[in-house]
């Protein structure tokens, strides 16, 4: 099949997801708790609360983390994430005051027989209760595979340049949300991974809720909740 026919029929098909929700986006999974099979795409990053949702062969995981030595990002062990607020600055080479302290990080891993669409949905406005329809969103085909290395997965910072800007290619659609990311203002921030048929029809999805909060008093608070969630997650487990 020529390519500018397979763009012609992506097209069609991600168009058929700009109709969102204008419901707020809230936590949902299935399980939270390890992914092992995650890499997020680096090394060193946290696998041990992610939001899991299941479907027929479908795995799709999200997260939330500190970017390298910024504060950790603690969790309630239901969704909820708990970063703080300010550019990145603690980073060395690394940091970029435009970045967040925090990342976001997701997973997707197809072995079902046929090809599946998929939305990420991103949240750059800090009040509480976004409507999924004013998120941004990344639509892309996510194939069948056999590995679980060949899972489609990777850590983001809101404050990358990319989720900015409209784009699309051969098997992706960017839609950015309006307006722009202020890593200084404290609020709320929701995340999805929403999986659609071949007939536009959504079938599952995982969700997440990142607070972040106001000043860097807010660390003890953060190290209280980690902890908190991994007795919750020996608890489960």
């Amino acid at each position: 099949m020529k390519t500018s026919v397979i763009r012609s029929l992506l097209a069609t098909a991600f168009a058929g997801a700009l109709t969102l929700s204008a419901a707020p986006i809230t936590p949902t999974f299935t399980t939270f708790g390890p992914l092992p099979g995650a890499t997020f795409g680096g090394s060193g990053i946290p696998n041990h609360a992610v939001a899991i949702t299941t479907y027929d062969g479908v795995t799709l995981g999200l997260t939330a983390h500190q970017r390298y030595s910024n504060p950790p990002v603690g969790n309630n062990g239901a969704g909820d994430f708990y970063a703080v607020k300010d550019g990145d600055t603690y980073s060395g080479t690394n940091s970029n005051p435009a970045f967040a302290r925090w990342n976001f990080a997701f997973y997707a891993l197809n072995t079902n027989s046929s090809h599946m669409y998929l939305d990420l949905l991103y949240d750059f406005d800090p009040r509480a209760g976004t409507d999924e329809s004013a998120h941004g969103r990344l639509s892309v085909l996510l194939p069948s595979v056999s590995k679980a290395q060949d899972a489609w997965q990777d850590s983001w910072n809101l404050g990358m340049a990319f989720l900015s800007a409209q784009a699309s290619g051969t098997n992706f659609v960017l839609t950015p949300p309006s307006g722009s990311f202020n890593p200084n203002i404290p609020g709320e921030y929701t995340f999805a991974l929403v999986l659609r048929d071949k007939d536009d029809v959504e079938v599952a999805r995982t969700a997440i809720r990142v607070n972040v909060l106001p000043d860097s008093g807010a660390t003890a608070i953060l190290l209280a909740l980690s902890v908190a969630g991994l007795a919750g997650l020996r608890r489960r487990h």
